[in-house]
């Protein structure tokens, strides 16, 4: 019997040994480029904090995603329970679970135990200049600093992840010095453009765009409030540069008026000008009133893409719902650089900021194209094939900048991810024509395929008459010295007939279409107009080599048009000179 006794008692004595030592005993320090050989085990790695963003789907969750660097990789920590962490720069050591997913890799820490720093590995941050800084940048790679600037553009306070710079004076026109900054985390305020702050965060060199970038943290901002940012004036005559104060406190002319859908607009001063706005609550009367006596008022409000009507508006207090064009900007590059993460989620809708590559014809059917991030082959460095579904009754131009709503998917026959753009808005002006030149030729006006182009160039015609006595009218430009032709569709016919002796400047749709006879594809200028301010049949050039009024079809007032004079070679400017 006492030998049972001393065996349980042994047997316990054992057990709890073992547990005090799994308590106790801590895991070795690994190499970040290690962990993936760890799955489901507890482990321990020791790095520089690179980044860091709390609660990053904004669901309330008590996690901080910390991004850590050491000189074999770089690990993600999704830490649960988490307590304070030394800023930007400083060297910790993170414990938990190596989790993989979707070939994904990350440590789960839980509780402020898991993270761990002595006070000799916290970055301490030095004072510097953004002009110290552009003398010699390289010398501040990888080191945590702290500058005194102004922003860029707004940040919001919801945002997670903001792309923006800091600079030398408020003003774009007067800044000297600008650095880009990515803040990670939200502020949890807003923080105006224009707005003086200081900032700490560790500088690094982006491979990616070639140039230096500082990584801060949004609640870490420090603003100073004493400095009062600027009110953007809203020019009614130059409403395409609009989208460039987007999130800025603006002020605005205009008159109140409400729609049948019960939606609030501006009016402009001139007829058909109008700007989406966003009442408050306490403000609809005197909106009401103003409306009611057509009343010219200045109204202020922030800038900002609304979710509701798909395009920019000025919330002046309302319940629009707002997207934070930053976000929606580095979007696709983000999709680029991490398509299994968007994969994760087919049926997830975001909302992006990007440039056609090629330009989209109308249509009701689905359609292929491609986003781009940037308006031009120069500024792009990422171009994703999109599937567009909604019918498009215009052109999608190259270069045209669209806020759209996507979904990422992967296309088996490509081997590769696709977009399903499901809705879209234009978020920029339209680009103008580029300008094709006779110097190059076919093979490279090719690459201007469905774009707007513009060429100068004589107009001139055959006309054949079939078996059957169908008379057909073939058009074309002709460069001037030379037998060199293109093919043109003129837009009218009736217009153009007095501007075969002169090169014009002609505008259209650069296309390609069947040559019949040599059983081969040519292109062709697509509906090809000329400036005619009047449209009188003569061109403005021509109009002004006359000396006629480009905007009056009837110079002398003889009751025969500008064109018809010149044709029936009568004076324009001799009102008793008439054709007979």
């Amino acid at each position: 019997m006492g030998k049972i006794w001393s065996m349980f008692f042994l047997s316990v004595l054992l057990v709890a040994a073992l547990n005090w030592y799994a308590i106790e005993r801590e895991p070795d320090v690994i190499e970040i480029g290690d962990v993936h050989e760890h799955v489901n085990e507890v482990v321990k790695i020791e790095g520089r904090i690179i980044s860091w963003v709390e609660d990053p789907y904004g669901q309330g969750e008590q996690r901080l995603d910390i991004i850590l660097e050491d000189d074999s990789g770089v690990m993600e920590i999704r830490w649960y329970k988490f307590g304070k962490l030394p800023t930007i720069g400083s060297t910790i050591q993170a414990s938990g679970d190596v989790i993989e997913w979707n070939g994904r890799f990350w440590i789960q820490a839980t509780g402020s135990g898991s993270i761990q720093w002595s006070e000799d590995d916290v970055a301490e941050p030095k004072d510097q200049s953004l002009t110290e800084i552009s003398i010699d940048p390289a010398a501040f790679d990888g080191k945590t600093v702290r500058i005194e600037g102004y922003l860029t553009k707004t940040i919001l306070p919801d945002s997670t992840w903001s792309s923006i710079y800091i600079a030398d004076h408020p003003n774009y026109a007067n800044t000297k010095h600008q650095l880009k900054l990515y803040v990670s985390s939200a502020t949890g305020t807003w923080i105006e453009a224009g707005s003086k702050i200081t900032v700490v965060g560790e500088i690094h060199y982006d491979e990616r765009d070639m140039r230096y970038v500082m990584y801060a943290q949004g609640p870490e901002i420090l603003v100073d409030y004493t400095v009062l940012p600027i009110l953007v004036d809203l020019n009614w005559d130059d409403i395409s540069k609009w989208s460039y104060n987007d999130n800025k406190l603006v002020v605005i002319e205009g008159v109140p008026m409400i729609d049948d859908d019960g939606l609030w607009w501006l009016e402009g001063p001139t007829e058909g000008q109008i700007a989406c706005i966003v009442p408050a609550e306490d403000d609809l009367d005197i909106f009401i009133q103003n409306a009611n006596m057509s009343h010219q008022s200045t109204w202020s409000g922030r800038y900002v893409w609304s979710g509701l009507r798909h395009m920019w508006c000025i919330d002046d207090g309302g319940d629009e719902v707002t997207i934070n064009p930053d976000d929606i900007q580095d979007l696709l590059g983000d999709i680029a650089a991490r398509p299994v993460y968007y994969l994760e989620n087919p049926e997830q809708m975001y909302t992006i900021s990007a440039y056609m590559v090629y330009s989209l014809e109308p249509g009701s059917a689905e359609a292929t194209g491609y986003l781009g991030d940037g308006p031009n082959y120069q500024s792009r460095n990422v171009a994703i094939k999109t599937e567009f579904q909604s019918a498009r009754d215009a052109w999608l131009e190259a270069g045209q900048e669209l806020v759209v709503n996507v979904s990422v998917g992967w296309s088996e026959s490509d081997g590769k991810i696709v977009l399903t753009a499901n809705y879209w808005d234009e978020a920029g002006p339209i680009p103008s024509p580029s300008s094709l030149s006779w110097n190059n030729g076919p093979l490279i006006w090719g690459y201007s395929a469905n774009t707007m182009i513009t060429i100068d160039g004589i107009l001139n015609s055959t006309t054949e008459t079939s078996d059957t006595g169908i008379e057909t009218t073939s058009w074309w430009l002709e460069r001037p010295g030379t037998n060199e032709k293109l093919c043109i569709n003129p837009a009218d016919i009736n217009v153009i007939v007095a501007l075969h002796d002169s090169s014009e400047i002609w505008t259209g749709r650069l296309i390609e279409i069947e040559d019949r006879d040599s059983r081969s594809m040519q292109l062709c200028l697509s509906a090809g107009v000329v400036d005619d301010a009047d449209e009188d049949g003569l061109s403005d050039s021509k109009e002004i080599a006359l000396g006629t009024d480009i905007n009056e079809s009837d110079s002398d007032g003889d009751g025969h048009s500008d064109a018809e004079e010149y044709l029936a070679e009568s004076d324009p400017l001799d009102e008793n000179s008439v054709p007979e």
